[in-house]
């Protein structure tokens, strides 16, 4: 085994250099899109110094508009150097927008570090460090807006099947049917499905009907070649290790990536917390983080940005209000009793988006696709999740925090606790007016069980820059996601 070690490495690295192909226009393209927004911001920073800002200028007289433009492809070849060191030109599927530009601070930061590091060591002109600075936070608006738009086509790229990596996914269950679902939620990340191995021959096994399905008996390197499986996913939570290994390798034989869903997926959320005692490794499963000083954090997070947002979201609630009291009979606002933590009801606030008594004949139901208890106002504030900034008072009032599980009605909840494994531990923490599963675009329309999942994995992993990311990535949701209504 050890002398077959050097070949599956080769193999990797012939596999990583196709899939780089693939993405070399992407690649291209951000190059170019950092090389205008990095030359511009460094026009602007000059522009702005010397002729906007009114800062005095030494001697009065405007320095050499040549010495500065001289001085742009330096910056310029300095920010891809920087970029292409930190690994920061790599195409990453599946990563959000807000994660991009964090991700990136980093790079920008030490960027502008040795910008200023080879100002001070260049004694054949005096530059401003002003319009350094300038330049930078120019430079650095046009690197995110034009990573937006790279973005955007970067989508619909992907969607129409370019720079695609094809997915084969091998196993049954649970985990490989919520993988399933997850990559065809996003064709946007580029990961093309085109097939699912089984271990029998049942139709039973398959986890979507309309994904080709094949039995493991015809061999996995066979289907590999035939469907050109460029990364294989091994969700294979009851198998035994050494079939596992031996799969993994018949794939990196034939130049496929391998990616392994973890067995304890099915009842850990995270990733475990691992210690050793004595050089023995013990591997325990993580704990709700929000308890003791943390809950203090959280609500002291959630009273300052509730103030700060309700600012903007004021005007808009009037304005909404006034619409719905003009277009439609009864109240503005809407009072429904949710769960809140430990299972405590409280009323949850909304902007009124539906008839009055909308469920007087039929019960509580969920709302679906084309609702038609929904008013014209209805539809537009539901669609742009707009019924819901109300609930900012009941995160000033202790019920609600800004980022948690959303809540449920007690009526539905009862169900879901008996049915869905795990169900409970999501009422361990105040609900959220948004939360981890809402930015990755699962509302009502979607299981359960999904939402179930990635409600735990925020409970195990809350941090106040989780919260902050959560908020960040939820106006880009409200606007793209699919299951609204």
């Amino acid at each position: 085994m050890a002398e077959s070690e050097p070949l599956i490495r080769s193999i990797e690295a012939a596999s990583a250099f196709r899939r780089t192909q693939k993405l070399g226009p992407l690649i291209a393209m951000r190059m170019v899109g950092d090389s205008l927004a990095v030359a511009l911001g460094a026009l602007v920073g000059y522009g702005y110094r010397f002729h906007v800002s009114g800062v005095p200028i030494p001697g009065g007289v405007v320095p050499s508009f040549r010495a500065y433009a001289l001085a742009v492809p330096v910056v310029v070849g300095l920010w891809l150097l920087v970029f292409l060191f930190t690994g920061r030109y790599r195409v990453q599927r599946g990563q959000s927008f807000v994660d991009e530009i964090m991700g990136s601070a980093g790079s920008v930061a030490l960027f502008v570090v040795l910008a200023l590091a080879l100002e001070g060591l260049y004694r054949g002109f005096p530059y401003s460090r002003l319009v350094l600075a300038d330049a930078a936070l120019a430079a650095l608006a046009l690197f995110i807006a034009e990573r937006g738009g790279l973005r955007l086509v970067q989508g619909a790229l992907f969607s129409s099947g370019f720079g695609a990596v094809r997915v084969l996914v091998v196993g049954t269950g649970e985990v490989a049917g919520l993988l399933i679902r997850r990559l065809r939620m996003f064709p946007e990340y580029g990961y093309q499905l085109v097939g699912q191995v089984v271990l029998g021959d049942g139709p039973g096994e398959r986890s979507d009907p309309e994904l080709p399905t094949f039995p493991l008996s015809q061999g996995l390197g066979t289907i590999v070649d035939r469907e050109r499986a460029d990364m294989v996913v091994l969700a294979l939570s009851a198998a035994p290790p050494d079939q596992v290994v031996d799969l993994a390798r018949t794939c990196l034989d034939r130049g496929a990536e391998v990616k392994i869903v973890p067995d304890v997926l099915e009842i850990m959320t995270s990733a475990a917390r691992t210690e050793q005692v004595a050089g023995l490794p013990l591997v325990g499963l993580r704990p709700n983080r929000l308890v003791g000083r943390n809950l203090l954090v959280k609500r002291s997070f959630d009273i300052f940005f509730t103030l700060l947002l309700a600012i903007p979201a004021a005007p808009v609630i009037g304005i909404c209000a006034l619409a719905i009291v003009l277009t439609s009979q009864g109240p503005p606002f809407f009072g429904q009793e949710r769960l809140g933590r430990h299972g405590r009801p409280f009323l949850v606030w909304k902007l009124r988006s539906m008839v009055v008594n909308a469920e007087g004949s039929t019960g509580p139901v969920m709302a679906t696709a084309g609702d038609d208890r929904r008013t014209t106002v209805g539809r537009f504030v539901r669609r742009f999740s707009l019924d819901e900034l109300p609930q900012l008072w009941n995160v000033l009032r202790g019920e609600m925090s800004l980022v948690g599980p959303r809540p449920e009605r007690s009526f539905f909840a009862r169900q879901f606790e008996e049915s869905v494994p795990r169900y409970r531990e999501r009422l361990e923490v105040l609900p959220g007016c948004t939360g981890w599963a809402q930015v990755n675009d699962l509302r009502q329309g979607s299981s359960i069980e999904e939402r179930v999942f990635y409600d735990l994995y925020y409970v195990e992993n809350w941090s106040v820059g989780f919260d902050l990311r959560i908020l960040l990535l939820t106006p880009w949701r409200v606007l793209f996601h699919r299951h609204a209504y």
